[in-house]
């Protein structure tokens, strides 16, 4: 769009608009300059802009695009292995799947910040989702966090830590508290309550959110005392009724991966899906909120595709969500979680214009997701038409 004073205009849409909210029928949704401009529930005349560039949906549905807040996308290891850049077919799958920003969860190979952080900046932004990194895991020094974390053993080096990574343009501090699960991660050494609570104040000083790796409800209630903004896992034991009426109040959001769950489970014989559904389903209940993400670092079947995360979306199912609350979970929750709620997540006046449009209701069955016919982002149609 090269005339500021262009506009795209979207009619005859049913908007789902990521609120929450019931469906807008013959919806018009206009666009300028990448962001939403004007919202209503029929066409509106702009005598004030030069040209109008009109897109007559015919009743198909336009939703925000979606936000991936567990992946790892990024400096990990593929069949053993390390991969140095981003793993780019997984992300234009997503995109053309209607995924518009994902969070890359934490690299787990012995590459710098600076690497992640060139490699961000190189992403074309008409080919790829919006990025936000964690960068590498803060833990304790030797502790849990793939092959290089950042270890930090006092409070000066935590908060210098946390500035210094910052600064470089990561997005959002990642840490770990993690007993263990196999014989490789057991007994590693922890982060104390007062670095952990060090991490959470530096970072919200500098006005980023900490998202924590923890998988047991003892360390997820440290986690919490110490001021996270969300668990990057739902716990595999009891999440007890308290720590969930403490984290709603506390608007500590929780990334469900219960792929992870089911996986474990077929591949190990490990009974952690029932609890971790009926984890989800209790914290939704008492008033929590969920993002949408399935932990992916390579794909792996019938668990793992490229693209959305359909296990993952089967399972919040399960678990008792309504296709509504899946679709709030994958969008304004999400960007809540990314830090991003100012920016996207809904479809608002002001906020950028990212969406997907897809034939048949996803309300009556979130199967039609699969019927992408375009996706926008920033304005500018990306994939399809």
């Amino acid at each position: 769009m090269g005339n500021e004073n262009a506009i795209i205009r979207l009619t005859n849409a049913t908007l789902i608009d990521g609120t929450g909210r019931q469906p807008l029928y013959h919806a018009s949704i206009e666009i300028v300059n990448g962001r939403f401009g004007t919202i209503a529930g029929h066409g509106i005349t702009r005598t004030d802009h030069v040209s109008i560039t009109e897109i007559d949906l015919k009743g198909l549905v336009v939703l925000p695009g979606f936000i991936h807040t567990h992946a790892h996308t990024s400096f990990k290891f593929m069949q053993n292995e390390p991969l140095h850049g981003y793993h780019t077919e997984y992300l234009t799958a997503c995109l053309a799947e209607g995924i518009t920003t994902v969070r890359d969860e934490g690299m787990t190979t012995s590459a710098t910040i600076d690497d992640v952080i060139i490699h961000t900046k190189g992403l074309d932004s008409g080919a790829f989702p919006r990025m936000i990194t964690t960068g590498k895991f803060f833990t304790a020094p030797g502790g849990y966090g793939g092959q290089d974390p950042i270890g930090v053993g006092s409070v000066d080096e935590a908060r210098l830590k946390v500035r210094e990574v910052l600064e470089q343009g990561i997005h959002c501090i990642k840490i770990a508290l993690e007993d263990g699960y196999d014989p490789g991660t057991i007994g590693l050494p922890q982060l104390n309550q007062v670095l952990l609570e060090s991490i959470c104040r530096e970072a919200r000083s500098m006005g980023a959110y900490v998202s924590a790796h923890v998988t047991s409800a003892h360390n997820l209630q440290i986690l919490v005392n110490a001021g996270i903004n969300d668990a990057a896992h739902m716990i595999y034991d009891r999440l007890d009724d308290d720590l969930i009426r403490q984290m709603v109040d506390s608007n500590v959001r929780i990334v469900p991966t219960l792929t992870v769950l089911k996986m474990f489970q077929d591949k190990f014989g490990a009974p952690l899906l029932e609890q971790g559904l009926d984890n989800v389903r209790r914290f939704v209940q008492a008033g929590g909120e969920i993002g949408l993400g399935d932990d992916f670092i390579e794909e792996i079947s019938p668990w793992y595709r490229l693209g959305m995360p359909w296990e993952e979306i089967r399972l919040l199912g399960e678990a008792g969500l309504t296709p509504m609350q899946i679709i709030t979970a994958a969008t304004s929750t999400g960007a809540k979680i990314c830090n991003l709620a100012h920016e996207t997540g809904t479809v608002e006046t002001g906020k950028k214009a990212d969406l997907f449009v897809i034939k048949g209701d996803p309300l009556t069955d979130m199967a039609n997701l699969r019927n992408v016919k375009f996706v926008m982002k920033d304005g500018r149609i990306v994939s399809g038409q």
